[in-house]
């Protein structure tokens, strides 16, 4: 079974495998950004995207799982919230150059190779002015954190991620411990501290 159809299935399985709230982190970096066209990465059932048409902006949720986006789709018409929903991987789709004011990549663990296209494919979406949020588990969760992936291949780096970011102001790249209570996205009820890498980067015009 390929990476995909697993994601398929566990989206089958519950109404909602994630929080319907989106990340409070990716809320607070958001604040600080002017409305305009807006990329999530990685949407799943669209929490973020979600919460970005409701500020404002033009959104396009992106997720390789067409389960995922189908959930997103249905909670959208529910909030009468216009969003592009695109099902793809954005490792090999190819996303318009320059078009958007605003990308992130939350949560989103692929093997080095995948992470290196994705990367350069969102990196290059991004308007000159345009943000780059990227929040993930970092390197040290095996250790020191609960949940997230247990294969350090799939956990980049502060230094990995920002060491792409050429042509762009990092203005927060930092380690934070997130509380988990009660995760069901992890598909097992999971309590403790995660260690969170966060990268908020400008491009430069």
């Amino acid at each position: 079974m390929s990476r995909q159809q697993k994601w398929n299935e566990r989206y089958t399985k519950k109404d909602l495998i994630w929080s319907a709230a989106p990340n409070h982190v990716f809320v607070r970096e958001v604040g600080t950004i002017k409305p305009g066209k807006g990329l999530d990465v990685a949407c799943g059932e669209g929490r973020n995207a979600l919460w970005l048409a409701e500020q404002g902006w033009d959104v396009t949720g992106m997720d390789f799982s067409d389960v995922a986006i189908g959930k997103a789709k249905q909670i959208a018409a529910k909030r009468s919230l216009s969003i592009n929903w695109i099902a793809a991987d954005a490792s090999s789709f190819e996303l318009p150059q320059h078009e958007f004011d605003l990308a992130a990549i939350l949560y989103l663990h692929t093997p080095p190779e995948e992470r290196e296209r994705w990367m350069a494919n969102v990196i290059n979406s991004i308007k000159p002015g345009g943000s780059f949020i990227y929040i993930a588990h970092d390197t040290s969760n095996i250790e020191h954190g609960v949940g997230g992936p247990q294969d350090l291949s799939l956990l980049p780096s502060l230094e990995e991620i920002t060491s792409t970011l050429t042509g762009f102001e990092i203005q927060k790249a930092e380690v934070v411990d997130r509380p988990v209570e009660n995760d069901p996205g992890h598909g097992q009820d999971l309590e403790g501290v995660a260690k969170d890498s966060i990268i908020h980067a400008v491009k430069a015009e």
